[in-house]
Parts: C-alpha cells; sequence; structure tokens
C-alpha cells in the first residue's frame, strides 16, 4: 500500500498534428510563434475569440504539392528555418515529371525553434518561411500545453464566429489565410 497518493501533472497537453492546403492560393510566408499558438480558437462572441493553447512547441513541418501531370512544369516546396540561434537552413524539393515534390522537416538543433512557445512571450518571432504553390498541402506537428490557471489570451478577430464553437485558425493567420485548416471550421 502506498503512503500518499502518487505525483501527478495535472496540466493538459498533447501531440498532435494539423493539416493545412493551399487550395488554389501559392505564396510565400513567415510563420511567427503567435501563429502556432494560434491554431485553435474559441469564439466567445461574433467577433472574438481566445486561444485554449498557453504553449506549443514545434516538431516537424511536412509539404506535399500535387503529382504533376507528365509534361507539366516542375514545382518546388521549401522551409526555411530563420528562428534565433540558427542559421539561415533551407529544406526543399522540386517535383519531376509524375513524382510530387516532398519536404520533411525538423528545427535546426540548438535553435529558438525547438523552444516552446509561450502566450505573451516573442509571439512576433519568425520561425520558418513556407514557400509552396497552388494545391500544397502542410503537415504541422507540435506539442501543446492548455491554458490553466491563466487567463485565456485573445485570439484573431473574426467576422461572424459562433459562441462557443472550435475554429481551426489559417496556418499563416486569419489576415493572409493561405494556408486553410482541414479537419475543422476555418475562423470566418
Amino acid at each position: 500500500m502506498l503512503p500518499r497518493p502518487p505525483q501527478f501533472q495535472p496540466t493538459i497537453g498533447f501531440s498532435h498534428k494539423f493539416r493545412f492546403q493551399s487550395g488554389t492560393n501559392a505564396g510565400t510566408t513567415a510563420i511567427t510563434r503567435a501563429q502556432l499558438l494560434n491554431l485553435i480558437q474559441v469564439a466567445t462572441s461574433a467577433v472574438t475569440t481566445v486561444r485554449p493553447f498557453q504553449a506549443v512547441r514545434l516538431k516537424k513541418i511536412e509539404m506535399w504539392t500535387n503529382p504533376g501531370v507528365l509534361g507539366s512544369p516542375p514545382t518546388t516546396v521549401s522551409v526555411e528555418w530563420i528562428g534565433e540561434n540558427s542559421p539561415s537552413t533551407v529544406h526543399s524539393d522540386t517535383s519531376m515529371g509524375v513524382q510530387a515534390a516532398h519536404v520533411l522537416s525538423r528545427p535546426p538543433a540548438s535553435s529558438s525553434n525547438r523552444w516552446w512557445s509561450l502566450s505573451g512571450q516573442q509571439e512576433t518571432d519568425n520561425l520558418m518561411v513556407l514557400i509552396f504553390p497552388a494545391d500544397t498541402i502542410v503537415d504541422v506537428s507540435v506539442q501543446v500545453r492548455m491554458v490553466e490557471q491563466e487567463n485565456p489570451t485573445a485570439g484573431d478577430v473574426p467576422v461572424g464566429a459562433s459562441l462557443g464553437k472550435l475554429y481551426g485558425n489559417y496556418l499563416d493567420g486569419l489576415a493572409s489565410g493561405l494556408l486553410a485548416p482541414i479537419g475543422f471550421t476555418a475562423l470566418p
């Protein structure tokens, strides 16, 4: 018999893979710590949201283009890591014939990109720049910690959200809106 209950961690945390698609959009966009913290939001009114994540740690990013039609021009996807304490590092792939372009990349060792992104701290830091053609799929694997005893931080400002509804945000933020979430209703 134990003399007392064992210790436990009450903070809710988990790992998750979020998926995004560019649809007809092509672009070059920087991803910030705030954008990772804002991946999921809960509407508190039609025009306000809060983010349930208190902290996010980026584990890896993976990108695919649509396979080309034989004879079509090649397409390229790339991830450039630009975080603090890290030299600029680019991971890139180009489609060839009917073979899709594919990139799987993890934040460089010893860079700030491997650190936890905390709500309210250095949220404007750019972690990476994504370059993608139309019809690109982007998977972002993260670890998250949920808001515990702190007050939730305000998220993006939607237009016509439903009170209490859980929304997925665009990877590059609501204002840019190039990389739409898959599996969640997109923030309006």
